[in-house]
């Protein structure tokens, strides 16, 4: 029997009929049916009607459909997916003006709800061609047997990350009643452009155990900017501590040092293999391969958080100071948990770039 709130089917209306014509009264029927009375009553005089009128539909068979018929054909329909799967960044007005220009923008959305297709935000990735991706992809086959515990006390990330003033900013949910929506105290400011210009650059470094390390990487003196030298400055300072405890806490086997083979890092690359460090090098333009990119996220977030007061401040040389600490403090602030789970995701990051042939992840 049809659920309450249904339109009845044809197997049930040809049941009503049926135990009408065997005697049973109204009543009776809508509680052996549980359908309502005025429903029994309704469906009888109107079986009764089709069979006196010769044009009628067959008892049993469905009702047509009362409204607007279609305005654009099966073909159009068709050739508006085809369109849209062949030019994904198209735009609903372009399909309509060379499929189906005689209907409106409305429609033309309407056709594609109907197949579940609609227009998305495209995801931004790094560009990569085919030569990357078949890179890629022979890595990750290369990878795809090590196991979460491989992952978590075989190989230490790293990464330069560079911090900006203001940067990091979320959407913020602010309580407000409707008219207060420019009020001052439920605006979320933000910074000025000139504001924004002072950063700073960190090189750190993680392993599944936690945190490795997290240093400030400032100008080369011979040049106008950073460059491996700079780095190497600061690995030489730092480093070595930091990887001779983590590689002690391997437990002395097979321990990687994972770094992209960008051409900057060269430098750095020639002073870990002189340190004894064994390097493991990822496919280039393969950020979804390296964690500690997550890391970054969350680093910017927390200082967004924590540190939005730092807008505020005036001079550069405060400015950075300020931010070099808050960023230390932010870095501190990781709980452990984070890099267990970052380091054991290289298992799905790997699967992930098989089953997408080397070409982009959601990582």
């Amino acid at each position: 029997m049809p659920t309450p709130g249904k339109h009845l089917t044809p197997e049930d209306r040809l049941c009503i009929t049926t135990m009408r014509k065997s005697g049973l009264s109204y009543r009776d029927i809508s509680k052996k049916t549980r359908v309502p009375l005025a429903t029994v009553h309704a469906t009888v005089q109107n079986v009764q009607q089709w069979a006196k009128c010769p044009n009628s539909s067959k008892l049993g068979e469905e009702k047509k459909g009362r409204g607007r018929p279609r305005i654009t054909t099966e073909d159009q329909d068709q050739a508006m997916i085809d369109e849209a799967l062949s030019n994904r960044f198209a735009s609903y007005e372009e399909i309509q003006e060379k499929i189906a220009p005689g209907v409106s923008v409305v429609t033309v959305k309407r056709r594609f709800s109907e197949r579940n297709l609609r227009k998305w935000i495209a995801k931004r990735r790094t560009r990569l061609d085919p030569s990357d991706a078949e890179k890629r992809l022979a890595w990750a086959h290369a990878h795809e047997h090590w196991t979460k515990l491989d992952w978590l006390t075989k190989c230490m990330w790293r990464d330069e990350v560079t911090v900006e003033r203001g940067g990091g900013r979320r959407p913020r949910w602010v309580f407000r009643y409707p008219h207060e929506k420019w009020h001052s105290e439920c605006i979320d400011p933000d910074v000025r452009t000139s504001e924004k210009k002072v950063s700073q650059m960190m090189t750190g470094c993680f392993s599944g155990s936690g945190l490795g390390m997290l240093v400030p990487v400032f100008k080369d003196p011979e040049s106008a900017g950073v460059t491996g030298r700079s780095i190497i400055k600061e690995f030489d300072t730092f480093f070595m501590d930091v990887w001779n405890d983590a590689f002690e806490g391997a437990g002395g086997g097979d321990f990687f040092f994972i770094i992209d083979n960008a051409r900057t890092h060269l430098p750095l690359k020639r002073w870990l293999l002189e340190k004894g460090v064994r390097l493991k090098e990822i496919p280039p333009y393969s950020p979804d391969l390296n964690p500690i990119e997550h890391i970054w996220s969350l680093l910017k977030h927390l200082m967004h958080k924590f540190y939005s007061h730092l807008y505020k401040l005036k001079g550069e040389q405060i400015v950075k100071k300020e931010l070099e600490e808050a960023i230390v403090h932010c870095w501190e602030l990781l709980k452990s948990p984070i890099f267990q789970s970052l380091a054991e995701s290289m298992v799905d990051r790997v699967q992930a770039v098989i089953e997408a042939d080397g070409w982009y992840t959601k990582y």
